[in-house]
């Protein structure tokens, strides 16, 4: 059996959601940026009352990914920050890797930004750790505009 099949057999199952400012997820996620260090595209840390900020914000969205499989629960595995039409901070954790995730999680926030900019921006910020991450934008649609600065254009 291939890697491929592998994982359309895991049946896995990505529950997305934004984030308010008095979720009590915003823990979960500050521990994420924290921790996450392989698949985080600034290497950025943000505190809960960043986030809470971030979430209370019109102009602003918080995104949380939960993951399950046939065999089990992940829990909350990955989070986005968007401010100002730019993804300032994109982590998933790693046990989380090697399954698409990030892909699918990215997919959606793309479609809820479209919504509310012609186009989104990303930055990639190397970090030692940080290789896994690096393609993640190019992987997605997006152009490098110049070193380290992605745009996707709806």
């Amino acid at each position: 059996m291939g890697e491929a099949e592998y994982i359309e057999q895991l049946q896995i199952k990505c529950a997305i959601e934004r984030l308010s400012a008095s979720s009590p997820k915003l823990q979960r996620v500050e521990e994420l940026f924290q921790r996450t260090t392989q698949f985080n595209t600034m290497g950025r840390k943000f505190s809960a009352s960043e986030l809470a900020a971030v979430a209370a914000n019109p102009g602003a969205r918080l995104f949380a990914v939960e993951v399950s499989d046939r065999i089990g629960d992940y829990g909350l595995v990955g989070a986005a920050v968007i401010v100002d039409a730019e993804i300032a901070g994109f982590a998933i954790s790693c046990r989380a890797l090697g399954m698409g995730i990030e892909h699918r999680f990215l997919r959606h926030i793309l479609n809820e930004c479209n919504e509310i900019s012609q186009s989104l921006l990303a930055r990639i910020i190397p970090t030692p750790r940080n290789i896994p991450a690096r393609n993640l934008y190019r992987d997605n649609g997006f152009a490098e505009a110049e070193p380290g600065l992605w745009e996707c254009r709806f």
